[in-house]
């Protein structure tokens, strides 16, 4: 359940008491019992709607049985295991017990959850699309992994504490439809604020790990990326973005450079020209996103989403930064640019404008006009797979430049790309490189 990587951001079931140390072999998989097929699909639909599979499964690890380390400012905390085993997972939790932790956060022992699991957003989604998660859950091989223990630092390590925290920054309740509003409208807002959790990872913490409602939506830096503002700020927003742009993009992870706005959503999620450069991609955790849930989801619930998020009011994201220079010194301009010919200008050609239909453009590309850097920083650190059958998209595959330039040289070259060709984005400094390079 992700949007995700991770920090108190991401949906992840925190490691907990649950999870029982032990070597026994691993217990049959329940029957389904009268669960329809049906039901059992369209619980696994709400599953991957929540991103479920991708926080609770390792990558040598078998389905859902957790494991997955999250880093937070608070210490490391582990999924738990949520296959239906009775001893290390959920198999012993009854529909009330799943509920309550889910919508309420509080634990069968009694205990309150970490917020790394995001039942604040989870408060708002209906009984039956939740327990429809547990029956598909339960009709799963268990699995009697146990995950290693949280290492927090004192006193978050005590669990106890959060019952204060859930005081002062949770609250409860289930998403109430808007009767003024369309129902497509109102199923993109349950999806956006519910299982989709959003919010979680576009939205800044205060020091306690807790969002800042007022703030909702304008950006946020989850594991070294950049969440942008996902509200209708034309610069640092979606304002340019048309409906169908949006819809596309989270189905696909790319913004097809010439989509336009119609009202058949299936039509213009289809019909975009294959040959056209994408304006922009999904980055990191976003484009894990993207693979693990949004590309699997109904194109009705996909524009139903980006409808709603369409209709955000515009806000600016908080800049507590001083202000930096607009425009680039002539050394900086000389030196990026001799670095972006050299190692960026054959795919990306002289003039940023990218080469139909495997690189994206940076000219316009919003990403790179972020004020955050963080997103173009890390994708000339880390590159995209060099295997295209390892990304989420064919159409970014690039190399790793972090063992070949300095965090000068990447911090010259990158503040070169997001001055030059009307992008209007300040400078990056070799500090800011070497802070996501650690």
């Amino acid at each position: 359940m992700r949007f995700h990587v991770l920090s108190l951001t991401v949906g992840l079931l925190c490691a907990s008491a649950l999870a029982i140390a032990g070597d026994e072999p691993a217990e049959a998989a329940p029957a389904a019992g009268d669960l329809s097929e049906g039901r059992l699909l369209y619980g696994r639909y709400m599953a991957i709607a929540g991103d479920c599979a991708a926080c609770h499964t390792r990558p040598d690890g078998k389905p859902f049985e957790g494991g997955v380390p999250i880093e937070t400012p608070f210490g490391t905390l582990y999924t738990p295991n949520i296959t239906p085993s009775k001893d290390k997972g959920i198999g012993a939790f009854s529909d009330e017990d799943f509920l309550h932790a889910l919508q309420d956060g509080i634990a069968p022992s009694g205990l309150p959850y970490y917020p790394a699991l995001p039942y604040p957003s989870f408060t708002k989604v209906k009984d039956d699309d939740l327990l429809a998660i547990k029956d598909y859950l339960m009709s799963l091989e268990p699995s009697n992994y146990q995950p290693p223990e949280n290492t927090l630092r004192w006193p978050f390590s005590v669990r106890d504490v959060m019952f204060g925290w859930q005081t002062l920054y949770f609250d409860k309740g289930r998403f109430e439809p808007d009767p003024e509003r369309s129902d497509e409208w109102n199923r993109g807002a349950y999806l956006v604020e519910g299982l989709g959790h959003c919010g979680a990872c576009h939205t800044p913490r205060n020091l306690a790990g807790a969002t800042e409602p007022a703030e909702a939506m304008t950006g946020a830096i989850v594991d070294g990326w950049y969440a942008p503002n996902l509200t209708s700020n034309l610069h640092q927003g979606l304002g340019r973005w048309s409906v169908d742009e949006l819809a596309t993009f989270l189905r696909t992870g790319l913004a097809p450079a010439d989509a336009t706005d119609s009202a058949d959503s299936a039509d213009a999620m289809t019909e975009a020209d294959p040959s056209d450069a994408p304006a922009t991609a999904a980055l990191g955790p976003m484009a894990e996103v993207v693979h693990e849930s949004l590309s699997k989801l109904a194109a009705s619930d996909l524009r139903a989403m980006a409808v709603y998020l369409k209709d955000l009011p515009a806000k600016t994201e908080p800049d507590h930064q001083p202000r930096v220079p607009e425009m680039l010194t002539e050394e900086q301009y000389k030196k990026g640019r001799a670095l972006y010919v050299k190692n960026c200008s054959a795919c990306h050609q002289d003039h940023g404008q990218g080469l139909k239909p495997y690189f994206p453009a940076l000219r316009g590309n919003p990403v790179v006009d972020q004020k955050q850097p963080n997103d173009v920083l890390k994708t000339l650190l880390l590159g995209a797979p060099a295997d295209p059958s390892e990304a989420f998209s064919a159409h970014v595959v690039m190399p790793s430049f972090g063992s070949v330039l300095s965090d000068q040289q990447l911090a010259t070259v990158a503040s070169y790309i997001r001055a030059n060709w009307g992008n209007d984005a300040p400078p990056v400094s070799a500090k800011e490189v070497k802070a996501l390079r650690n």
